[in-house]
């Protein structure tokens, strides 16, 4: 067992069996390796499958598209169907294949299995559905859940039969395959929702859970005892304890007993790949400090903004710095624009040693809250509405070694950003950074009509436009800025009665840039 530098995730579906006409070269099917050689991952989580139908030669299950014969959800499902049935058939399975390339090239692979699914019997599409829920629709949980209707045609693992179906899963996949562990992904399918049991019973079935980690951990001990090594087990979990204890999941446990030896704080869905900068986890770092689990956090992929669609290498220099000050042992990422280009390659080179971006460029963004129903919500404060004679207090963390660097004479400027949408121009708005008042007429200040998010942004239960608002850029004292905590405040002094839009405090971003060699112009040398 490696620890990990750098763990970068490809479901195998997105960016890969769903791209690829029938039938896939074995140069085509190695890709989700091939194409992450030479950058800072050091370890590939490889998807599975849908986690109850896979891309492997399974007996204990189905494989993906095997009982579709009205294939009802478009190309992209049909042609991985297609590529894996064509590729089994040709001598390639899609699993060995991948498996046997990371490991040629020195790449440590774990296999990322989905621990469920909404999908019924009586759905439409059945890509998803496992064999067996095909032969026992008992086993679902029938519930309906207050906060997500999805849980309902979710497997209980409250019934012996789901239980047993997935340590037969692994127990296959195992045997016949050398990968070097397993990730758990509890999240369903495009939601950030977990499901494991009835939603009125799933506090308290927490130990039945926690008793299927153990027989998961023995599994892979048994099988690594045959190959001289430890096999990984890792989880993805809530950033709140809360948020794993409402389903059943009793995650401390699991590191206090030593049966997980890496944790990965996830939201799942759309809302976790929202570039946040500011992160809550520090029960994990704590808990994991005191068990020797390692922690590795999802970068964000989307910043919810009109100026932006994808995130830049400096938002995932700023969250990759700021995970790490918080405890991590290195971050996870997934998701990239599909097929690499220079961008990507750069993130992909520089987030697996902070040494490389450690005096470049960054973008800390604080992410929005969203409007979707979350029982355990991270307590994003924006955006929030402005009302006269109030202040908002805004926390912002920074986890650069910013005295060291204007020690060094290297630390360049520090600009903060704040956007404020439906601001009148006859509203009085002053600003303070840690207690300083900040000059307005000092500031660059825009007026902007306002622009359209990105589609996978709008699938976070967020607004699809943001409206007119007003952009004020500070360039803040080099001294002012605090590595860790600092504090912004807003007040609306004076709101312009005759306009009754409400003054919304929507964005707030600050940018770090250190002096760098000037490139090269033309043909300078």
């Amino acid at each position: 067992m490696r620890k990990p530098k750098f763990i970068f995730h490809n479901d195998g579906r997105h960016y890969n069996l769903y791209r690829f006409d029938p039938p896939m070269s074995l140069h085509q099917i190695r890709q989700p390796v091939d194409e992450i050689l030479g950058t800072g991952v050091d370890t590939l989580s490889f998807g599975l499958g849908s986690g109850h139908t896979f891309w492997h030669d399974t007996k204990v299950g189905f494989r993906w598209g095997e009982h579709i014969t009205d294939h009802t959800n478009g190309v992209m499902w049909w042609r991985a169907g297609e590529n894996v049935r064509q590729a089994l058939e040709a001598g390639m399975d899609p699993l060995k294949v991948v498996v046997e390339r990371a490991r040629e090239k020195g790449i440590q692979i774990i296999g990322s299995l989905k621990m469920n699914d909404p999908t019924s019997p009586d759905d439409e599409g059945k890509y998803w559905l496992g064999k067996l829920k095909w032969e026992h629709p008992e086993v679902m949980i029938s519930e309906e859940d207050p906060f997500e209707p999805k849980v309902a045609p979710c497997a209980d693992y409250g019934n012996p039969l789901v239980r047993q179906e997935r340590l037969g899963v692994i127990e296959e996949i195992f045997g016949n395959y050398e990968l070097d562990g397993l990730e758990i992904d509890d999240c369903l399918k495009d939601s950030h929702v977990r499901a494991f049991f009835k939603p009125s019973v799933a506090r308290a079935s927490a130990p039945i859970l926690t008793s299927l980690i153990r027989d998961i951990r023995g599994l892979l001990d048994d099988i690594g005892k045959k190959r001289g090594r430890r096999l990984i087990l890792a989880t993805r979990v809530h950033p709140l304890e809360e948020g794993n204890l409402e389903v059943g999941m009793d995650v401390r446990t699991w590191m206090e007993e030593g049966l997980v030896d890496m944790v990965l704080p996830y939201l799942g869905g759309t809302q976790s790949m929202l570039v946040d900068s500011q992160h809550s986890f520090d029960w994990i770092t704590k808990a994991a400090l005191e068990s020797d689990t390692w922690v590795y956090p999802r970068i964000g992929r989307l910043p919810y903004d009109d100026r932006y669609h994808n995130a830049t290498i400096e938002m995932q220099r700023a969250d990759a710095t700021n995970l790490r000050k918080k405890g991590a042992d290195g971050v996870y990422m997934e998701h990239l624009t599909w097929p690499h280009s220079i961008s990507e390659y750069q993130a992909l080179r520089e987030l697996g040693d902070p040494d490389i971006y450690a005096r470049k460029s960054k973008l800390y963004m604080l992410a929005p809250g969203t409007k979707g129903p979350d029982s355990a919500p991270l307590g994003r404060i924006l955006p929030m509405i402005m009302e006269e004679g109030e202040t908002a207090q805004i926390p912002i963390f920074i986890g650069d070694s910013l005295s060291d660097a204007l020690a060094d004479r290297e630390l360049e400027s520090i600009n903060l950003g704040v956007r404020i949408v439906q601001k009148n121009p006859l509203d009085n708005i002053t600003f303070q950074f840690n207690d300083q008042p900040l000059n307005v007429e000092e500031a660059k200040i825009r007026t902007v009509y306002g622009g359209t998010v990105s589609w996978l942004a709008q699938r976070s239960d967020l607004p699809e436009n943001i409206n007119t608002y007003y952009w004020y850029d500070f360039n803040l004292p080099l001294d002012l800025v605090r590595e860790g905590d600092n504090e912004l405040k807003v007040t609306m002094n004076h709101h312009f009665k005759d306009m009754t839009a409400d003054r919304i405090l929507h964005h707030i971003e600050v940018r770090v840039d250190y002096v760098e060699p000037e490139m090269p112009v033309g043909s300078q040398q």
